[in-house]
């Protein structure tokens, strides 16, 4: 996993792919469309979406074999969390299709931090990861940016 400010994405890879994803992500903003929107075919792509905030036992906690997923905050705030998945449950089992493995909710969360705009956070195929967790106690609506990067591409 990477958590940082969007401006220091360049000090992780310099590879092709990273770097498609990285000045994609940090182009969009608050009024981007919402959608699924290629930047190199099925390899690299972006979906924008709208969401509301949850409790965290109402999150998914999934993880991909296929693909690196980049997170970008739009809108506001949001919580995640990143777990090793050794150290968890599966809820289902893997789904080629939509490229996820889910998994029950541990009893302890020790891995939480908040995603803000201006923020990335990337979760490679050994991280088990949560978002569109509340800030607050009252829902938000909220945009954010997840761009999908084949995991390959990134493999020095």
């Amino acid at each position: 996993m990477i958590f940082d400010s969007l401006d220091n994405w360049r000090q992780y890879s310099a590879l092709p792919a990273w770097k498609l994803a990285l000045e994609y992500l940090q182009s969009l903003g608050p009024e981007s469309p919402v959608g699924e929107h290629l930047i190199q075919d099925r390899d690299i792509y972006a979906i924008v979406f709208d969401f509301q905030s949850k409790n965290l036992l109402d999150t998914t906690l999934e993880a991909h074999r296929e693909y690196v997923d980049i997170h970008r905050a739009l809108s506001g705030p949001e919580v995640h969390a990143r777990f090793a998945i050794a150290d968890l449950l599966d809820k289902a089992p893997y789904d080629a299709e939509t490229d996820a493995i889910r998994f029950h909710h541990p009893d302890r969360f020790n891995a939480l931090f908040t995603l803000v705009p201006g923020n990335f956070v990337a979760y490679f195929p050994q991280d088990a990861h949560l978002s569109q967790g509340k800030t607050d106690p009252r829902v938000q609506n909220l945009r954010k940016a997840v761009v999908k990067v084949r995991a390959k591409l990134l493999l020095p």
